[in-house]
């Protein structure tokens, strides 16, 4: 497993342009799977043993002029691709992709917005500081067993921080998301289906998602299919008349809340098994063809009955299969999960970069046309924290797709591994937390028993040389005495 995690990594040697900052990149996704708590570079400098001179070190990384953040990310969408576990959906991948936020309260972070959250529990506030995050992702592994693999996190609001207002208001943070799955789906003219929430089903949306058609396929290049808000309607198709009328023709005709067609057309759903969010249940769907003003065109409209409850979705294929695409609906769950492991087992969202050229805001929540500029001479220096924010976030994510390929590669290997307690295995593959867990223990023993080559032995190699570690060489005869 670490021979492969190794691999993976020596492929991105050649996104650096030197090979420190690789060095660096390597000591951070090591560090990221191997700290046992994660509080930012401090964890990282913990695991490494490193004192203040490595800090500053891996600092270092993170506004290095040696690596370009879109190549990085380009690389990674390559490299995922070439590992053949993507879940095809025909012909076309399928991506996930939703919102979260980030709460920071820094004076000087650039990129910190006033955020409105829609709670059920009293333990979050409504109104907040911090990041605005959007992020896709490709599922891969199987149907039944399967995992949101991270391709792109970016931060989708604070603009004005980087004197982009007036230029990046004309894309809606939903339109932001779709941009970058339709700059995936081009890059590697891959057609795609990107699942969406209920936040997702606006026109802008829709009309986007159309703009790039696939000559192959004949049809638009990426699909959508989202949730449907309770207070939407639709139009059936305007009945042609006997005899023609002067003026246009009627193009609208008889009207229809989406929520009472479970009531009116109750009689015309038919009964299937389905797979809902990984286990098969027998539900009751109806599948029409609407027209949806916004869009001024057909929507397929799917109406699923289920144990859980009502269910109306969106789709901008119109011959899709109803069972196929509620299938597909139920797998944007993994995205929630996606964001759970970023947070609370990697930590990749606990970076502390700040920036003395942004002005000083205050740490209540207030208006966002209210943002403060920075001044021409300093844009240079608040770009650079801002592009820290999403380098950091994005190794974390790339540090998350490697646990979920070992995951889905070695899933024998690390449950043979794995010597903690587990009360219940929700499933046959091993979690992003139990691999974290298992590689954390064997990247220690290879630390102890290092080699002089490989990726590990340039590690030791740059800690020993530049002495950015606090153990001096006193503690060597006692390393040598370990291994013998």
């Amino acid at each position: 497993m670490l021979s492969y995690i190794y691999h993976i990594l020596n492929s991105f040697r050649s996104v650096f342009s030197r090979q420190v900052p690789w060095i660096s990149f390597c000591m951070v996704v090591l560090g990221l799977i191997g700290a046992y708590q994660m509080a930012g570079i401090s964890s990282l400098c913990r695991f490494w043993q490193m004192n203040e001179a490595g800090y500053m070190y891996l600092l270092h990384l993170f506004h290095s002029q040696a690596w370009s953040i879109q190549t990085f990310i380009y690389h990674w969408w390559q490299l995922a691709l070439e590992q053949q576990v993507a879940v095809m959906e025909g012909e076309r991948l399928v991506l996930l992709g939703d919102h979260t936020y980030v709460p920071k309260d820094g004076r000087h972070m650039p990129g910190v917005v006033s955020i409105h959250q829609n709670s059920e529990t009293q333990s979050k506030p409504s109104y907040f500081r911090g990041h605005f995050w959007g992020l896709i992702g490709l599922l891969i592994g199987t149907p039944e067993h399967s995992f949101c693999l991270p391709l792109e996190a970016r931060i989708h609001q604070g603009f004005t921080h980087l004197n982009q207002r007036d230029k990046e208001d004309k894309d809606s943070t939903a339109m932001r998301l779709v941009r970058m799955a339709l700059d995936f789906s081009i890059r590697h003219n891959k057609p795609a289906i990107l699942i969406l929430d209920a936040f997702f089903s606006v026109k802008t949306v829709f009309r986007l998602a159309n703009t790039v058609w696939s000559v192959v396929l004949k049809a638009p290049l990426l699909y959508i299919i989202t949730r449907a808000k309770k207070n939407y309607v639709a139009y059936f198709p305007a009945v042609k008349p006997d005899k023609p009328r002067p003026g246009a023709p009627c193009k609208y005709g008889e009207k229809i809340k989406l929520i009472d067609v479970f009531e009116n057309c109750s009689q015309d759903f038919q009964e299937a098994n389905c797979l809902i969010y990984g286990k098969m249940e027998n539900i009751s769907y109806l599948a029409l063809n609407l027209l949806w003003k916004p869009t001024g065109g057909l929507i397929r409209f799917v109406f699923a009955r289920t144990s859980l409850g009502l269910l109306v979705l969106m789709c901008s294929d119109l011959e899709i299969d109803p069972l196929k695409a509620i299938s597909l609906y139920c797998y944007r769950i993994r995205v929630e999960i996606l964001f759970d492991m970023l947070k609370n087992v990697l930590g990749a969202f606990c970076y502390h970069f700040w920036t003395k050229g942004l002005p000083r805001h205050s740490r209540r929540p207030k208006k966002n046309k209210d943002l403060k500029k920075p001044s021409q001479e300093n844009l240079f220096l608040v770009r650079q924290c801002w592009e820290a924010y999403e380098r950091f976030v994005m190794i974390g994510c790339v540090t998350l797709g490697i646990l979920q390929l070992v995951s889905l590669k070695f899933k024998d290997q690390v449950w043979a591994g794995f010597q903690s307690f587990l009360r219940t295995r929700s499933r046959s593959l091993p979690s992003e937390g139990i691999v974290k867990e298992v590689i954390a223990q064997e990247l220690r023993n290879d630390f102890i028993k290092v080699a002089d080559d490989g990726t590990m032995g340039e590690i030791h190699r740059r800690l020993r040389e530049n002495k950015l570690s606090w153990k001096d060489k006193r503690s060597e005869p006692m390393i040598k005495k370990k291994v013998a």
